[in-house]
């Protein structure tokens, strides 16, 4: 008597990724700069006023001089160090982003840290994802990480290249109209005479790097190899895992592949992915394949770190 077997069915669940770590990561250490910066001004003008005082909790001495002149040197502080922190924010999102090797070959991750300066970095990032070299996010933010240096870096040149600069005034309407009147004649102006940022220029700035970091995004998802992106991901975790708990791959494979396909959807799922469509979607096929695989030949394939 011969039985006839089917194949384990197993229900396909849809995931996608609209946001990579690299922008999950920025976005939660920059989602709210400008409501933190205008909270340390809003107070700082209640010194200048006179109406602070030192509280109790301050273990230190607090009595300047001048405090008119003190809380404008402070508010030119808050706002070079505000300008600092959103430029690093956007070199280290460009690291991480640039060495995910499932939107870009290792040889160009390489080529571009070879290149000096973390603004020309940027640059040579951008053209690689399609980002004009005249959009105005990008032109901005170049702008930023120039004032930036200027402040981190003493011997630092305050002048703005003829080519940056021919950009910005180009766009100067634009980023007018999109940054609240802000004019970019006034303000390359203002950096080459050694001045520090206004409070609008500074919130221009994150602004602008916010909506160069979503376009960034956008366009590695766009051309992102996500089957690829799921199994670097599965690696990462299952090797650090396994570690710890021999017994995940028999957890996760226990010999049913429905079982495997949503315990790994959900594993995904935690990771970044989304079961709603995504900007990226991960092939039907993938994740049916590995639900069918046996604990031993998972243990195999993810009980090492991705290279």
């Amino acid at each position: 008597m011969f039985v006839r077997t089917e194949p384990a069915h197993v229900s396909t669940i849809e995931l996608g990724i609209n946001r990579t770590p690299a922008r999950v990561s920025f976005k939660k250490n920059a989602g709210q700069n400008n409501h933190f910066l205008i909270t340390v001004l809003v107070g700082l003008d209640s010194v200048r006023e006179g109406k602070a005082g030192l509280n109790d909790e301050f273990s230190t001495s607090w009595s300047p001089k001048d405090v008119e002149r003190s809380a404008l040197r402070s508010r030119d502080y808050a706002l070079v160090t505000s300008l600092a922190w959103i430029t690093d924010l956007i070199d280290v999102y460009r690291k991480r982003l640039q060495g995910m090797n499932s939107v870009f070959e290792s040889a160009f991750s390489a080529k571009i840290n070879a290149i000096e300066g973390r603004a020309n970095r940027l640059s040579g990032v951008a053209s690689a994802l399609d980002i004009s070299k005249t959009d105005s996010n990008l032109l901005l933010t170049l702008f930023a990480i120039k004032w930036r240096n200027t402040i981190v870096h003493s011997d630092a040149v305050t002048r703005v290249s003829s080519t940056l600069k021919a950009h910005l005034l180009n766009a100067a309407d634009e980023i007018s109209e999109a940054h609240r009147g802000m004019d970019v004649e006034r303000s390359i102006a203002a950096f080459e005479q050694g001045h520090a940022p206004t409070f609008k220029e500074v919130a221009s700035f994150i602004s602008a790097a916010q909506g160069l970091v979503q376009a960034f995004d956008a366009a590695a998802l766009a051309k992102m190899d996500i089957d690829k992106y799921a199994e670097s991901t599965l690696s990462a975790y299952f090797s650090h895992v396994f570690s710890k708990n021999t017994q995940v791959f028999s957890q996760f494979w226990p010999g049913n592949p429905s079982k495997s396909h949503q315990r790994l959807a959900k594993l995904l799922t935690q990771c970044g992915f989304s079961e709603a469509p995504g900007i990226s979607q991960l092939s039907s096929d993938y994740l049916g394949a590995l639900a069918n695989l046996t604990a031993r030949n998972a243990r195999s394939r993810f009980s090492q770190p991705p290279t």
